[in-house]
């Protein structure tokens, strides 16, 4: 029995010399795609990370298998404008690969509008990106932050994007907001 569903592809390897193995985000959470002879059948820009993929597939035991790729948005073309763009998609995969297991449809929506994003403000928006995480996962609060960084955490959180492209924050202040978020995702996940 077959199904179809949307994934994003987070992370592509070559196995032996001719099949590949996906990590792909989508109807099942974190999941591993096995694509018998994808390097030899000119499948790897189809399966290249950031890509968003609309599959039928079969699944077997912990491995899907795609029988067929429907459409393919290529979102990978997005990482060639430059370095910084390619490390910012890097980066929002890294965060996905570490902290989601599970599929949740609004935690996909956040992943692929900030992947499509063009952002300038890059260290401002990931801490952006990663408190809509927390909050879509249940699991922010205003009372893990200290007191004198609470109002640049809500700013973050509630500013729209043209006024968050224009803040400057310092590198204490980021670090110390990222480091926040991720001890409390350490301990609450």
């Amino acid at each position: 029995m077959s199904s179809k569903g949307k994934v994003i592809v987070l992370k592509r390897l070559i196995v032996g010399d001719e099949d590949l193995l996906v990590k792909i985000y989508g109807w099942g959470g974190l999941m591993n795609l096995f694509v018998k002879d994808g390097a030899v059948n000119n499948y790897s820009g189809v399966f290249e990370p950031f890509n968003l993929l609309e599959l039928t597939y079969k699944q077997s035991g912990e491995i899907v298998v795609p029988l067929d790729v429907g459409s393919v948005e290529y979102l990978s073309y997005l990482a060639l404008e430059d370095y910084e763009r390619y490390v910012w998609m890097c980066n929002l995969t890294n965060f996905f690969l570490r902290w989601i297991r599970h599929y949740d449809q609004q935690l996909f929506n956040i992943f692929l509008i900030y992947l499509s994003a063009k952002v300038t403000n890059k260290s401002v928006f990931f801490l952006k990106f990663k408190l809509e995480v927390l909050k879509t996962m249940g699991l922010y609060k205003d009372t893990i932050f200290e007191k004198d960084i609470r109002h640049v955490v809500k700013t973050l959180e509630e500013g729209p994007w043209m006024l968050l492209e224009r803040i400057k924050l310092s590198k204490d202040m980021a670090q110390k907001i990222d480091s926040t978020i991720e001890a409390h995702l350490e301990h609450s996940l």
